[in-house]
């Protein structure tokens, strides 16, 4: 064995001897606690600050396109919101790893529909609508086909593009609603 070759101070993470570009320290008696907490906090903050910038240019974007507010959230927050999760999984299905890139965007989705939605459902006045309930119904249909192409390992790149065009019947029906 090639001493110079060090093994990974954490299981499952390339130490920075293997070619990664991931930079970490070798030994978790290396990490500074104060300066973790203060990267983490900065990030909560730039998030907050974010979000607040993002959730005000969605309801003026609203009343420009005189649409309903929840309409253009619907249509605009999940590109946004998952972008990066998304650029993250092009890149692990480039590189062959299709169910990597599946269980990151599925859990990313899986945290925003739950307390987000549980928020929604215990703070805000609900009234359903035509617009609504299709968006409940594409959801549940795309999350069945991709199930069942995972179920069967039969998962590709070229198999989830299509998925997104569920999307776009979402955006068709919404804007034939009146709503457009």
């Amino acid at each position: 064995m090639n001493s110079s070759r060090k093994a990974p101070a954490f299981p499952g993470l390339p130490s920075e001897t293997t070619g990664h570009n991931i930079h970490h320290p070798r030994r978790a008696s290396d990490v500074a606690v104060p300066w973790a907490l203060a990267q983490t906090l900065l990030a909560l903050v730039v998030i907050g600050f974010a979000s607040h910038s993002f959730v005000g240019q969605l309801d003026a974007l609203a009343t420009y396109l005189q649409w309903p507010p929840h309409l253009v959230a619907l249509l605009l927050s999940p590109i946004a919101t998952e972008l990066p999760e998304t650029m993250n999984a092009i890149i692990w299905v480039r590189q062959g790893r299709e169910r990597l890139a599946f269980a990151n965007v599925s859990g990313a989705m899986m945290i925003q529909a739950t307390v987000p939605s549980a928020l929604g459902l215990f703070c805000t006045p609900w009234h359903f609508d035509t617009v609504l309930t299709w968006a409940g119904i594409l959801t549940a249909v795309a999350v069945a086909i991709l199930w069942s192409f995972f179920h069967r390992g039969r998962v590709r790149a070229g198999y989830l593009i299509p998925i997104s065009v569920i999307y776009g019947v979402f955006a068709i029906i919404a804007l034939a609603d009146g709503h457009g």
